[in-house]
Order: structure tokens, then sequence, then C-alpha cells
């Protein structure tokens, strides 16, 4: 008997083990440049993401110099929405359907720099920086 439930907890184990795996290497990962010397000159490939409708949309490629406008107009739509703001880029997608103030307001920031913006209606105010943090894909590339 003992062994039977030996048996059973090290699949459990397992089992979990597996699906978190899973789940996490599906998340976007952020790679700063200033981790490694090694990597200052090359790109460093992160993972593909997919969000609720089952959409794969292709991580950002970080780079030294950060994402570049160019990328970020390549997701300009209500199922890939980024956006650069101050500096940062960040995957609103996720966050058009729960905005307060109407999804209107992030679909106008899908595919831009919307810095001046967001500055003029959330400039400065710290529970807006810190639900906005939560989305940072990287930096915007000089």
């Amino acid at each position: 008997m003992t062994k039977q439930v030996i048996s059973i907890v090290i699949g459990l184990v397992l089992v979990v083990g597996t699906v978190s795996l899973v789940y996490f290497t599906k998340k976007p990962i952020v790679v700063p440049p200033e981790v490694s010397n090694s990597t200052q000159n090359t790109p460093v490939n992160v993972t593909e993401s997919d969000d609720d409708d089952g959409n794969i949309s292709p991580a950002p490629v970080t780079t030294p110099s950060g994402i570049t406008l160019t990328q970020i107009a390549q997701h300009s739509s209500r199922s890939n929405c980024w956006s650069a703001i101050n500096g940062s880029v960040y995957d609103l997608t996720s966050w058009i359907p729960n905005h307060p103030g109407g999804e209107e307001k992030i679909l106008s920031l899908c595919g831009i720099d919307g810095s001046s913006r967001y500055n003029s209606k959330h400039g400065g105010e710290a529970k807006q920086a810190r639900i906005l943090a939560g989305f940072k894909l990287g930096i915007l590339a000089q």
C-alpha cells in the first residue's frame, strides 16, 4: 500500500512540475542588456506568447538598444497591442477590456509611442504607473 501511495505522490509531483514548466515557458522573458557582457551585441530572442484567443504574437527581439518603433507599429490591433510610453515598451492587449476609462483609450495607443497621451491623463500617478509596469516588454530603442 505504501508503495502505491509513494508512486501516486511522485506521479502528481511530475504532473504539477510539467504543467508549471509549460505554463511559465509560454510567457515572454525580457533579458536586460546589462545582464551580461556577452549579450551586448547579440539580439536575444524570447519566447512567443499567446493571448486568451489563442493568437500567437511574436515576442520582441530585445537588443541592447531596445525595441524599435517599427517593431511596435506591427502590434497595432485589438488582438495584439504594443505601445511605447516614456522610454519603455508595453503589451497592453490584455488591458484593453479592463481599462476603467474605456477600451478606446487603450486602442488609441496601439502601435505608437503613446507617451504624450498617457502623460496627459496619468503622468505622475503612482497607481497607474504600477499597473503599467505589469505590462512591460522592454525598453524603447533610441
